[in-house]
């Protein structure tokens, strides 16, 4: 059962105020931390392979994308959102798929380098046990919805229905669609801005 882990990478990241993924936080970028997770999901056999979804021309994000062997797509429109970033990836997942298997996509954020392996492996795990889409909820941080989020093939259809710089979860449940939830100790956040980044372990510089 093939499953590919999508990384939407196209932001121009303004609140944070530069290249956010590209930003250095402990030992690597923000984005490398989100590779060095799925990388290890790929060696354990839970993926097939990494998607990242760049802008148009991002020669930095394409490279260190490569570094860590994962597919760098530029996405379709080079002012499109996520909505957007999303389809230009699953039309890619799509080429790649085989219609013999059943797969899914891992939707990763490319701003959340807490992303952790256990919580990979639980998702998938749910979704090998007939879950159609699956999200974890972070004991840590109670009533918001977590990250990543795992998407069926029988529902990629979908992706064309969205809109705006929304995913996939928002949608699903406006449609009334099932999210089955696994729970996860710790916390997953995104980094918006400097001070998000700062907050992760104040004692650590942020190395633009």
């Amino acid at each position: 059962m093939p499953l590919y882990a999508l990384v939407p990478a196209a932001g121009r990241g303004e609140r944070f105020g530069g290249p956010k993924l590209l930003t250095r936080w402990k030992d690597r970028e923000i984005l490398a931390h989100v590779l060095v997770t799925l990388c290890g999901a790929r060696a354990a056999g839970l993926l097939a392979g990494i998607i990242v979804v760049h802008r148009p021309g991002d020669e930095a994000v394409a490279q260190l994308a490569s570094e860590y062997f994962a597919y760098p797509v530029e996405v379709r429109d080079p002012d499109g959102d996520l909505s957007e970033t999303l389809r230009t990836g699953i039309a890619e997942l799509r080429l790649r798929d085989s219609l013999l298997d059943r797969s899914a996509a891992l939707v990763c954020l490319a701003d959340q380098p807490m992303l952790r392996l256990d919580v990979v492996q639980a998702m998938i795990h749910a979704w090998r046990n007939g879950a159609a889409a699956v999200r974890p909820s972070y004991r840590d941080a109670p009533g918001i919805p977590g990250h990543p989020m795992l998407v069926d093939r029988s529902l990629w259809s979908l992706a064309g229905e969205l809109r705006g710089d929304h995913g996939f979860g928002p949608f699903l449940e406006r449609r009334g669609i099932r999210i089955q939830t696994v729970s996860v100790a710790g916390r997953n956040p995104d980094i918006d801005t400097t001070s998000d980044l700062q907050a992760l372990d104040p004692k650590q510089s942020v190395d633009a």
